[in-house]
C-alpha cells in the first residue's frame, strides 16, 4: 500500500544516537545509522584508489540522506565546504538537524538530474537509503531485500532468522511506502547558483539516477571538477562501459570496483580523477 507524503503520519520517531567515535545524530532507524557509520567511517568507502580530501576542499555531497558523510568530512577537516543535497523532505529535516548548523556545511531540499524538474520519490521511512524516484520503483523490491540483509545481519547468527525478520520487514505495513513530489535540478546549475569554480570531491549516491545526474554536468563544468566517486547498481556490462566512456569522454580517469561486502549483484562503486584538473595539495607552510 502507498500513500502520499502529506497523509501518512506513522514515520518512525526521530531519536539522537552516539555513534561510536562519540559524535551525537540524530536518526529514525537504527541499523541504517549503523550500517551507513561502518561504510562511511570504519571503511572510509568513499576514499579509496587515490580518491583524497584536501584542506579547503569543495565537497557537493549529492544523495545526503542524513548528513553521515558529510559528518564524516567535517570531522576529517573543518577547513572543508559542504554543498549537501537531499530531495525528500523527512530525511532532509533530518539532515538539517545532523549538519545545518555547522558553519561551512550548506543544506539544500532538491534532487539532482539533467534538467530543472519535479519528480515522484517512494520513501521508505525503514530503509531511507533505498527510496527512489517512482519510474525505478519497479523491480526495487529486490535492491529494499538487499538492504535490510546487510542493515540486519550482524544481529542474526541464524541467516533463515535474519531471512525471516526480513519478510517481516518487508510486509506493506511496515514498509510504509510513501510518495513524495521532489524538485530536481543539475550540478551545473548547482555551481552556478553557488559561484563554484572548483568543486574538489563530487560525491554521488542517487539508487538508479546515476546516469541523469552525469547528464546534468555542462560540458564546460566537468573541468572544474577534480574528483568523483559514486555509488551505481544493477548495472549490466553495456551500461558499465556506458559510464567509462562518459568519463572518459569528459578528461577522467577511473575505475570501478565491484563492491562484494555486501553481498549485492551488480553493485559497484566509481573512483574517477580529472587529468586536466586534480587535487592541488596546499603546503599549510605557505
Amino acid at each position: 500500500m502507498r500513500t502520499t507524503g502529506q497523509e501518512q503520519t506513522s514515520s518512525p520517531a526521530v531519536v539522537k544516537k552516539q555513534l561510536p567515535n562519540g559524535l551525537e545524530i540524530y536518526q529514525n532507524n537504527e541499523g541504517e545509522t549503523e550500517f551507513l557509520y561502518n561504510e562511511i567511517f570504519r571503511k572510509e568507502m568513499y576514499f579509496k584508489h587515490g580518491i583524497t580530501l584536501p584542506e579547503h576542499a569543495t565537497v557537493m555531497d549529492v544523495g545526503a540522506n542524513i548528513g553521515i558523510f558529510t559528518l564524516f568530512v567535517n570531522s576529517k577537516s573543518d577547513t572543508c565546504t559542504v554543498y549537501a543535497f537531499e530531495p525528500l523532505p523527512p530525511t532532509y529535516d533530518i539532515l538539517t538537524m545532523n549538519t545545518g548548523q555547522l558553519p561551512n556545511v550548506t543544506v539544500v531540499n532538491c534532487g539532482l538530474s539533467n534538467a530543472n524538474k519535479e519528480a515522484d520519490f517512494a520513501y521508505f521511512p525503514t530503509m531511507s537509503t533505498d527510496s527512489v524516484q517512482l519510474k525505478y520503483r519497479e523491480n526495487h523490491d529486490q535492491d529494499l531485500r538487499y538492504g535490510l540483509l546487510n542493515h540486519y545481519r550482524d544481529e542474526f547468527a541464524d541467516p533463515k532468522t535474519l531471512n525471516r525478520f526480513v519478510d517481516h520487514l518487508m510486509a506493506p505495513k511496515l514498509l510504509n511506502e510513501q510518495i513524495f513530489r521532489c524538485k530536481l535540478t543539475t550540478i551545473s546549475e548547482l555551481m552556478r547558483n553557488y559561484a563554484l569554480n572548483q568543486v574538489d570531491l563530487l560525491k554521488i549516491d542517487v539508487e538508479k539516477s546515476e546516469f541523469e545526474v552525469l547528464e546534468g554536468i555542462a560540458a564546460e563544468d566537468w573541468g572544474k571538477i577534480s574528483q568523483i566517486v559514486m555509488e551505481v547498481h544493477g548495472l549490466n556490462e553495456e551500461q558499465i562501459a556506458r559510464l567509462e566512456q562518459i568519463f572518459h569522454t569528459n578528461g577522467f580517469d577511473c575505475l570501478i570496483d565491484y563492491y562484494d561486502d555486501l553481498n549485492i549483484p551488480d553493485y559497484y562503486n566509481v573512483y574517477a580523477k580529472s587529468r586536466s584538473n586534480p587535487v592541488k595539495i596546499v603546503d599549510p607552510q605557505q
